[in-house]
């Protein structure tokens, strides 16, 4: 990374203060986050009592933001926001000193955000092709940022170089490292944001549904505009001869993708507590099995990441088991060896009902192929899904 002490500025006398704006960017970002991870814990632990390891990732990534944004907010204290002639040399120090911690909180909330979505699709995501890209991703995400962090904590030997200047005698690593860092973590943004897609597009779902499946889990496309756009402003200012006053830009974008990553990761599990605060107005964005998919014991809602995807109407045999579908509710009931349906689902997915006789059994098809019944289930008949 550059060091700004020898820097020149070309500014010419102080014409305002920017350090505003980088704190509200900061508060505001992270109070976002902060509510939308209290809300995914709300959901998963009053709702439906079961929090799991990406929830728990979240968290973490969550307090990295709040971590980050003090950081932030300090550097405004030294310099970030006026112009590098109105900053005294103790000043630049602590400058750069703040923005190396913040910048390595960034990195780790940001990887943890990936971890923890990555995990949300080992859960929900059945189809075995599906599973094996998501470790592949999970090893990719792992090794990469192992690297960068190695690289963070060894950026200047002795690392007081990094904001004391060239005065330290010493050794930084060059520019290339944190390129190539960057690069990386642009591509696993999109690759994280890509895999449920074929997944979606393939289940047996209405139009309006698949798409708000599509909306929810391609969210994170958003964030990864973000970070196009941020790095193109650090190309065009990493050398700049004013850095606490042209930076700033770098700073707010950076608060707000680290915190819309967090906000995003949480959407596909708020279903519940969005539906109750917005009602109607959602069930056009996200799709109604969200709110409808209930716990037969206590009628608590089940969200995204609660259940595989096979419960979703995917048709892919699921690993894990569901709760029977309660009597008269034509939603699919996961076991290790059948999936459930009525027959109007089976065909096509439509929204009507046919008199059925709970002791037919249907294939994959929708073709009547037995006559054993079941007395699990009042309704529907059991379809065998055979792997």
């Amino acid at each position: 990374m550059p060091s700004y002490q020898d820097s020149t500025s070309t500014a010419g006398p102080a014409d305002g203060d920017r350090s505003a704006t980088v704190v509200a960017c900061a508060a505001v970002m992270t109070f976002l986050a902060t509510v939308a991870v209290g809300l995914r814990f709300y959901v998963r632990g009053k709702h439906l009592r079961s929090i799991k390891s990406e929830d728990w990732c979240i968290l973490v990534a969550m307090i990295l933001c709040i971590v980050s944004a003090a950081f932030m907010i300090e550097a405004t204290r030294s310099g970030l926001g006026r112009h590098v002639g109105e900053v005294s040399f103790a000043g630049m120090a602590g400058y750069l000193k703040n923005s190396y911690f913040q910048t390595l909180c960034y990195n780790l909330s940001l990887c943890f955000t990936k971890l923890s979505i990555l995990l949300l699709y080992l859960r929900v995501l059945t189809p075995e092709n599906a599973r094996k890209v998501t470790w592949a991703t999970i090893g990719i995400v792992a090794i990469y940022n192992a690297w960068a962090l190695a690289m963070y904590l060894t950026m200047c030997i002795p690392l007081h170089k990094m904001w004391e200047g060239p005065s330290v005698p010493g050794y930084c690593h060059p520019d290339s490292v944190w390129w190539a860092l960057t690069y990386l973590h642009i591509v696993t943004d999109f690759m994280i944001f890509v895999i449920p897609v074929p997944v979606v597009v393939g289940m047996t779902l209405p139009t309006r549904q698949k798409a708000g499946l599509l909306v929810v889990f391609t969210m994170g496309l958003f964030v990864c505009l973000i970070s196009v756009i941020r790095t193109i402003f650090l190309n065009q200012l990493l050398y700049s001869t004013d850095p606490t006053w042209d930076l700033v830009i770098i700073a707010n974008w950076s608060s707000a993708e680290i915190n819309a990553a967090v906000v995003c990761a949480c959407l596909p599990t708020l279903r519940p507590a969005l539906a109750r605060a917005f009602g109607p107005l959602l069930d056009r964005v996200f799709p109604e099995q969200h709110q409808s998919l209930e716990y037969p014991s206590d009628g608590a809602p089940r969200t995204i990441g609660s259940m595989p995807m096979n419960a979703f109407g995917s048709g892919q045999r699921g690993n894990g088991s569901g709760a029977p579908a309660r009597a008269g509710s034509s939603w699919p009931v996961t076991d290790e060896d059948s999936l459930s349906l009525t027959e109007a689902e089976t065909i096509g997915n439509q929204h009507h009902s046919k008199d059925l006789d709970p002791g037919r059994e249907l294939d994959v098809h929708g073709h009547v192929s037995g006559v054993e019944s079941s007395t699990e289930l009042v309704s529907p008949p059991k379809v065998h899904v055979k792997g």
